[in-house]
This record gives structure tokens, C-alpha cells and sequence, in this order.
């Protein structure tokens, strides 16, 4: 009776770059395994393994996976090693989304340009990833299921192949939709709910200034005669300045060097403004929850109906808390001059993004 044959064994790892790569890559990992035996190759027996590591940039802010690879695959174990990055890269002078070495065995995944990153669209582009390490033809067709032929043509990703296989090939974004589905990534990546611990003395200053305003009659007039679009107005205004103050006392404007540096410089300074604003929002919602929490506490309803002249309801305790948090939203951002600088800039950048922008020793730095 002839043996059965031996299934070949092939070990897939993630290098994943801390906080958000390393998430993604721990919770795509058996979603991963699953679809490696189910969709790519059956007569292989697929282990997929995930290591938190940050590979060196050099002074441009570039990392050289296949400079890397053979060490790492030799002291891991792996046949492929695919790299997860927050960090945002370009090929070709477009925003990269991936590349793929098959003489080296390696990949990279940039998740910025993945957008505000779908764990569906992550997959797929892993999936692409290793299919195209392992020799799949038509890796472009996976994971893409019934609907790839109405969603290709629109897709703003471009394929570039490779002259070798010890050259890398390319996935990337073309047009304007691309470079906003960039700015959405970076915008993503930076977390941006992670700022409000970070500027603890702005925080203190708003609540302080907003509590004030919250308990004082004058306050109740005002807030009780402006209409809702005003006080919309103010607070859009309250968050506008508080997003200009934070970037530009804290220095957070990039200049690149290097090639492409004009495309960069738009791309990195549009990201902050997306960052710093959601972030101000967030800071604002929960300044307004705990300042109308305090006033429905406190102020009891007849003395506000005393004071306002009429009789009050719920919407007029919403107005105050509305125009506090406004209030305490400006001063807040006056606040943040106390707070650190270098804490700031942490808090605003994801770990990786902060290491590039610190390699020339200060911010702002280096280019990708």
C-alpha cells in the first residue's frame, strides 16, 4: 500500500510594528490561517505566527525590510514574513499600499493607505500578500469574492510588477481618491481620542473655566438668548481655535526632506488637522456631558426660572452646558501651553510616525 503524502509545512509571520499593527495583525491571525488553508493552497499545512517588532529606519525615515529579512526569517522560523507598519510609504511617487519580494520572501503592508482601514480590506490585502509569496498568478482576485468585477475598475489601487524577483513589486494609490484615502489612514492611525490624556492641564483649565461659566447668572442670560445655530457657531469656533493652538504652539507642522517632499509635506500637514480637530470634539463632548451632569445637579429648576423669568425646562440647562463647554474649550486650549510639549506630540502621533519625525532630533523631522 503505497504511504500517504507528506502535506509541506510553511509558517507565515507577522512582524507587526506596536499598538495598532500589532492589533490588527492579532486579530486577522486565525481569520488568516483559515482562509490560507481554505482559499490559497489545500495540500499545505499553514502555520500563521505573530511577532511585535520594530524594524530601523535609516535617516530618511525608510525601513529596509529586505535588508532585514534572512536574519529574521532564520531566527523566526518563517518561510514569509510579512511587515504591518503605521508608517506611511510611497512607490513610484504614490502612496504605497503594499510591496512584495519573492527572491527575499518578504512583504510590507503600509496601513495607512488602506484608509480608515475595514478589517475586510486589511484581509484581503494579507491574503494578496502571501498569495503572491507563495507564486499565485492572479493574486488580485483574492479575497475579493463575487463583487470584484464592479469594484476593481473603481478601485483607486494600481499594481506594479516587479522586473525580478529580487526586485519588490508594488501596490498602489492613484489619484485624488487615493491621497485621501491616505489622509483618512494617517488620520486613523494617529488615534486621535489618545490627545485628551495627554493635555491633562488644558483639560483642567477648561473644566475650571467651563464650571465657572456654568454657575454664573450672567451666563444663563447669555446662553439662554442665543439661538441654537449661534451656539453651534461658538462651538465650532471654540474647537477651531483649540485645534490652531495645539499645532502651532506644539510645533506639529512637518517640513521633508528628500524626494517627494512637496507631496509629503501636503499629506503630513493635512493629517494633523484631521487628528487635532476629532480630538478637540472629543475633549468638547465630554466637557458638555459633565457640565450639563453638574448643572441639572446644582441649579435647581424654579431658581433657574427665577433668574431666566419663566418657566424652564431641559432645553434651557442643554443651552447653558453648550455655551460653558465652549467657553471652557477656549481656555482650555490657552491651558495646553502648560501641558508638555514632547507629551503632546507623543499623544498626537502614533509610536512609529513620532520616531520618524524625531530622527533629525527634533520636530519637525526627516521624510519617509
Amino acid at each position: 500500500m503505497e504511504s500517504p503524502r507528506t502535506r509541506r509545512r510553511i509558517a507565515v509571520g507577522f512582524l507587526a510594528d506596536p499598538d495598532l499593527p500589532m492589533v490588527v495583525a492579532q486579530k486577522l491571525r486565525p481569520v488568516l490561517m483559515h482562509l490560507l488553508r481554505t482559499m490559497l493552497d489545500t495540500d499545505v499545512d499553514w502555520r500563521v505566527e505573530v511577532e511585535q517588532r520594530s524594524l530601523p529606519m535609516d535617516a530618511d525615515g525608510v525601513v529596509e525590510l529586505n535588508l532585514h529579512s534572512q536574519e529574521l526569517r532564520t531566527e523566526l522560523g518563517w518561510d514569509y514574513l510579512v511587515y504591518l507598519t503605521d508608517l506611511p510609504k510611497y512607490a513610484e511617487h504614490k502612496p504605497m499600499v503594499s510591496s512584495v519580494n519573492t527572491g527575499y520572501g518578504t512583504a510590507m503592508i503600509a496601513l495607512p493607505a488602506l484608509g480608515v482601514m475595514r478589517m475586510k480590506r486589511v484581509q484581503r490585502v494579507l491574503l494578496q500578500a502571501v498569495g503572491a509569496l507563495h507564486g499565485v498568478e492572479d493574486v488580485r482576485s483574492l479575497g475579493r469574492g463575487k463583487i470584484s468585477k464592479a469594484v476593481a475598475p473603481l478601485s483607486p489601487e494600481r499594481s506594479v510588477s516587479a522586473a525580478d524577483s529580487n526586485e519588490n513589486s508594488y501596490e498602489t494609490l492613484a489619484g485624488l481618491r487615493g491621497r485621501l484615502q491616505l489622509l483618512a489612514g494617517m488620520g486613523r492611525g494617529n488615534r486621535p481620542w489618545r490627545i485628551v490624556p495627554g493635555v491633562s492641564r488644558a483639560m483642567a483649565a477648561a473644566a475650571a473655566t467651563g464650571a465657572f461659566g456654568g454657575f454664573y447668572t450672567s451666563i444663563w442670560s447669555m446662553a439662554d438668548y442665543l439661538s441654537p445655530l449661534r451656539l453651534a457657531a461658538v462651538s465650532l469656533l471654540s474647537i477651531t481655535i483649540m485645534t490652531i493652538w495645539l499645532i502651532s504652539y506644539n510645533n506639529l507642522w512637518e517640513r521633508p526632506v528628500g524626494g517627494l517632499r512637496t507631496e509629503r509635506r501636503v499629506t503630513y500637514n493635512a493629517a494633523t488637522p484631521v487628528t487635532i480637530p476629532i480630538a478637540g470634539s472629543a475633549m468638547y463632548v465630554g466637557l458638555f456631558a459633565l457640565l450639563l451632569g453638574a448643572a441639572l445637579i446644582v441649579i435647581d429648576g424654579d431658581y433657574l426660572s427665577f433668574q431666566l423669568g419663566y418657566d424652564t425646562h431641559f432645553d434651557e440647562y442643554v443651552n447653558l452646558a453648550w455655551l460653558s463647554a465652549s467657553m471652557g474649550t477656549i481656555a482650555g486650549a490657552l491651558g495646553s501651553s502648560l501641558d508638555d510639549e514632547e507629551a503632546v506630540r507623543k499623544a498626537t502621533f502614533s509610536s512609529r510616525e513620532y520616531q520618524r519625525r524625531q530622527l533629525s532630533g527634533k520636530t519637525p523631522g526627516a521624510g519617509t
